[in-house]
């Protein structure tokens, strides 16, 4: 499916959405959610092509592929965790979208570790 007929579908939805919103009807939120999580698989399914083919670049380089499978989730993490507080923020709760945005910042920072320890090895063992 193109991407203009994901874009197309989604605007319509969006409109219905605004539609619904002004005349007080709460089913809007459950639109809003459902056309985030239309695009979010859409994205998905697009992101496994990138995937196979990093993979398959890393294997012809020789590169370790634990590094680059942590840089992956981080990047996983930072895009769910937006994905989560827009929709927060769309339904009216900003403390816990700001919540998650920390919780998802933190978790990114933990995960981040063994790459920092490896330059940090790198970086001492060069002196």
């Amino acid at each position: 499916m193109s991407f203009y007929k994901i874009i197309c579908g989604v605007m319509v939805g969006v409109l219905l959405a605004v539609k619904l919103k002004n005349i007080g009807s709460p089913v809007w939120v459950y639109l809003s959610m459902g056309l985030s999580l239309f695009v979010l698989f859409y994205a998905i399914g697009r992101l496994s092509f990138v995937m196979e083919f990093l993979d398959g670049v890393l294997d012809d380089i020789g590169l370790e592929s634990g590094y680059f499978e942590i840089l992956l989730k981080i990047v996983g993490i930072s895009y769910l965790c937006e994905f989560v507080s827009n929709i927060c923020k769309e339904s009216g709760f900003p403390a816990v979208a700001g919540q998650i945005e920390i919780g998802g910042k933190l978790t990114m920072m933990v995960m981040s570790m063994p790459i920092l320890m490896a330059i940090v090895n790198t970086i001492t063992s060069v002196l």
